[in-house]
């Protein structure tokens, strides 16, 4: 029993421990292009992660950005009305991504 309190004891310490100067955390901005609604983006992107997070993925496809998107409201449970999706799917494949070639 002694053990468990002690152990309590120094978890409990180290979870409040004090730190002699203040931390500062670096920012980075991420620059969001504008237009093209870009605040359809910003408003239900921006609510779950950075717009890092976007920037991060690379230039992808139009295929690719549906599936994420689609995964965000799927899986996620992202509150993307249907109307606004392709909003944001172009607005991704415009800025961020690349049309694939139809092949006909």
């Amino acid at each position: 029993m002694k053990k468990i309190i002690l152990l309590t004891s120094l978890l409990t310490s180290m979870a409040f421990a004090q730190v002699s100067k203040p931390i500062e955390m670096p920012y980075v901005d991420y620059p969001v292009e504008t237009g093209d609604h870009d605040e359809v983006v910003q408003q239900y992107c921006l609510i779950c992660h950075s717009f890092g997070y976007i920037l991060n993925q690379g230039k992808k496809s139009r295929p690719y950005w549906t599936g994420t998107v689609q995964k965000m409201v799927n899986e996620f449970k992202a509150p993307i009305p249907k109307e606004d999706q392709q909003t944001i799917i172009n607005y991704l494949v415009k800025h961020y991504g690349y049309e694939v070639a139809s092949g006909h």
